[in-house]
């Protein structure tokens, strides 16, 4: 019988409790999917920050160290793997019903934005010239030739990341994973819009926050035409205002 799990890679920030984030992500993951989960520390080749925008239009350079998620393939001790952000919170099965599909490797090419805001809409392509773009939040892959070429296509783009910025009119820095997997995944795809998940990528903003969770649902504060308000949202959800998913991780 082929082994199936999850896969969490993390690396540590001066800013951010990364280690906390990716055992409770860990911990939901199991409990949804019924599969057991491995956590993986990083320590990076190389630094990379990040601005980030949170509420009332704060901004925080933060370390940023999301570089080796290439390396996966190889640090998997399954044959069937669902790679997680730490920062994606599982909360319904959906994703376990991936585990025995006849796909080598998944990820999504859009993300949605669960208050309605479309905070997303500009990530549709990753340039201007209309590159679609490819998410790595979440990647179902499982050993095969064809998932290993992707994961090696997205570390050799990574080694030559200036150059392929360059060729596709991207800045340089910082380093996103999601760039790397979108010049890989269509590399090896043909540059064809396949071997992608069914539906969007559910996803909160850094400038949005998350209130509480109770029962299975949501609070999520966001503001509108300089209003603020709430709304209630159930199922699996990326946080990107990490701080936030910090403070109510207990009720998780």
């Amino acid at each position: 019988m082929k082994s199936k799990g999850v896969v969490i890679l993390y690396s540590e920030s001066a800013q951010l409790d990364y280690k906390s984030l990716s055992e409770m992500c860990a911990r939901l993951a199991t409990k949804h999917l019924n599969v057991p989960c491995t956590i993986i520390k990083l320590d990076p080749a190389q630094r990379n920050f990040r601005t980030f925008r949170y509420p009332n239009g704060e901004l925080e350079g933060t370390e940023w160290n999301n570089i080796g998620r290439y390396s996966a393939y190889e640090l998997s001790p399954y044959d069937e793997t669902i790679l997680l952000d730490s920062d994606y919170i599982v909360q319904c099965d959906t994703l376990a019903n991936y585990f025995g599909c006849d796909k080598d490797f998944i990820c999504h090419n859009s993300s949605w934005d669960i208050t309605g805001n479309d905070q997303f809409r500009h990530d549709q392509f990753m340039t201007e010239n209309g590159f679609e773009m490819r998410w790595a939040t979440v990647v179902y892959f499982r050993k095969s030739e064809h998932a290993q070429r992707i994961f090696d296509t997205w570390h050799m783009v990574y080694k030559n990341y200036d150059y392929f910025a360059k060729l596709f009119g991207y800045s340089k820095t910082p380093f996103r994973n999601d760039f790397a997997l979108s010049i890989a995944h269509q590399i090896c795809n043909g540059y064809a819009n396949m071997d992608t998940f069914d539906y969007a990528l559910p996803a909160l903003s850094s400038s949005d926050s998350v209130l509480d969770y109770r029962n299975g649902r949501w609070l999520i504060k966001y503001e509108y035409k300089k209003s603020h308000n709430v709304v209630r949202y159930t199922g699996d959800l990326h946080v990107m205002n990490k701080r936030s998913l910090l403070e109510i991780g207990d009720k998780l």
